[in-house]
């Protein structure tokens, strides 16, 4: 079906086409005005006034510290604290087992449970594949460490 528009013929088509390619170009016109103004959306950080000496000190400070860290002369330790814990909860998820946040294999779980013997592991499937989930377990039967399995 035509329609005739001061003597050109118009095509619903094309009058949709032409629309869609309008709306693009004012949407990119928008979208490169934003990211004009916004520097990328993410700023500089002095909106909020740290400055980038400031910024480039916190990159070097480690996840939970509030300050830069010391220089020591022992050899830090691979296994992780498990300080005033009543138990080592280790979530399997795929193939991987994680504790505190970070993924490890089975022997670096077992490497932490063998470190504290007193702790009994709280199990908890993040869709776990049984092949993993069951080495663990048996590996924990092995060790004669006590383990309850849970949902969360």
């Amino acid at each position: 079906m035509n329609y005739r528009v001061k003597g050109y013929a118009a095509n619903p088509v094309v009058i949709g086409v032409v629309c869609v390619l309008v709306g693009a170009a004012i949407g990119a016109g928008g979208m490169y005005y934003y990211m004009s103004t916004h520097q990328g959306g993410l700023g500089d950080g002095e909106s909020i006034g740290i400055t980038q000496e400031e910024t480039a000190a916190a990159d070097e400070i480690p996840a939970g510290s509030s300050e830069l860290p010391e220089e020591t002369t022992e050899a830090p330790s691979t296994v992780p604290v498990t300080e005033n814990l009543s138990y080592i909860k280790v979530d399997v998820s795929g193939n991987d087992y994680i504790y505190k946040h970070e993924t490890y294999n089975l022997d670096g779980i077992l490497g932490i449970v063998r470190a504290n013997p007193e702790l009994p592991v709280r199990i908890s499937d993040d869709h776990a594949s049984l092949r993993a989930y069951n080495a663990l377990t048996d590996a924990l039967d092995a060790l004669g460490t006590e383990y309850d399995e849970s949902n969360q």
